[in-house]
């Protein structure tokens, strides 16, 4: 009967650390893959921060108005081109003064072309 108990112990205590290998290796895979995680997520939070840092400066509101003038041909707004929405019939005429479809021209179009 000694025997019996005896081997069903030791093979109880094989299966235990049999099972116990198998928990510590997958353990060590998981912490491997989350430290893995870990570093891409440093790595995305890194690369976040370079592309907002890079989107401020692209956007500055001085850079854009060089590149607007530069190619656009565009100004700031003076204070007098500013009006009330009643006075708009009084400053804007009734016919366009230059009949652009008629000419077979295209201004934002030849700007573009510029620009390739």
């Amino acid at each position: 009967m000694h025997k019996f108990l005896n081997s069903m112990l030791v093979i109880a205590v094989l299966i235990s650390g049999f099972a116990l290998y198998s928990l510590e290796h997958a353990t060590r895979g998981l912490e491997r893959k989350v430290a893995k995680l870990e570093r891409d997520i440093d790595s995305e939070v890194e690369t976040t921060r370079f592309l907002t840092a890079e989107w401020s400066s692209l956007t500055r509101p001085d850079r854009l108005r060089v590149l607007a003038e530069k190619h656009l041909g565009l100004t700031t707004i003076d204070p007098r081109q500013v009006v009330k929405l009643d006075e708009i019939g009084q400053k804007v005429p009734a016919e366009p003064i230059v009949q652009l479809e008629a000419k077979g021209m295209d201004p934002i179009g030849a700007i573009i072309e510029k620009m390739r």
